[in-house]
């Protein structure tokens, strides 16, 4: 196996300005690049529902829109491209191969009772929640299940988020036993305590307005109005 491709041919790639097809073969066969670009894939659903993203590439798909005579062709690349920039803004996944955080961004990611990266389980397996808290101290974790119910996933009682060190990846306890049904995972940071039962809601009906649109509650973005920042994995879960 070549050495792991770098974030920026992996960014690359997702954004579709790969032409070779190096990238989709090499993530097709490594399991590390493969679960590096997911992580990065799911960020990038996330932030481009942020509003800042929507404004920026509402107004790029105005100015394509309204130009009579297009002398150039690399329009729609550079939206691309700038939505894997703004993506990164709000999230920046913590990859196996190097063990590098950038200040002030923040992770959430499942790792097995060995601490490897985890994102398909099984019924009675234990996994355990690691987020990178950037800058911030207070951390509240939600989960979404098929059917669109949302619940509390950490701290595991009280109304309240929980605390954290911040600067460094932490592992929250106590390990989660891995129930039947694919879960999606939403991470709120803050610098103050963040109220469970707004946050809940928030995310409550973000779900049923995807829902009437025909999407799936597994699908459903972050709000980005709830906390100073978010993080969002998804944990499939096998039969």
């Amino acid at each position: 196996m070549a050495e792991h491709l770098t974030r920026l041919e992996l960014d690359e790639w997702l954004s579709g300005l790969d032409t070779t097809g190096h990238a989709e073969r090499h993530v097709a066969a490594c399991p590390a690049c493969g679960m590096i670009a997911e992580r990065m894939r799911q960020a990038r659903a996330s932030s481009l529902e942020q509003p800042r993203a929507k404004a920026v590439l509402a107004r790029l798909e105005e100015k394509r829109a309204h130009s009579a005579k297009p002398r150039w062709s690399w329009a729609v690349p550079l939206v691309a491209a700038l939505a894997a920039g703004l993506a990164l803004i709000v999230y920046v996944p913590r990859g196996a191969e190097d063990g590098v955080r950038l200040k002030g961004t923040v992770a959430l990611r499942l790792l097995s009772e060995q601490g490897a990266p985890v994102m398909d389980a099984r019924p009675g397996e234990h996994v355990t929640l690691a987020v990178g808290t950037g800058p911030y101290r207070n951390v509240l974790v939600l989960a979404v299940d098929e059917a669109g119910t949302v619940d509390a996933l950490w701290p595991p009682e009280g109304q309240t988020s929980g605390t954290v060190e911040p600067g460094a990846e932490v592992k929250l306890s106590p390990p989660l036993e891995v129930t039947p049904g694919s879960v999606a995972l939403h991470a709120f940071f803050a610098d103050a305590p963040l109220d469970v039962a707004q946050a809940r809601d928030a995310l409550t009906s973000r779900v049923a307005e995807s829902r009437a649109k025909g999407q799936g509650a597994l699908d459903v973005a972050t709000p980005g109005d709830v906390g100073k920042a978010q993080a969002r994995t998804l944990l499939r879960v096998l039969p």
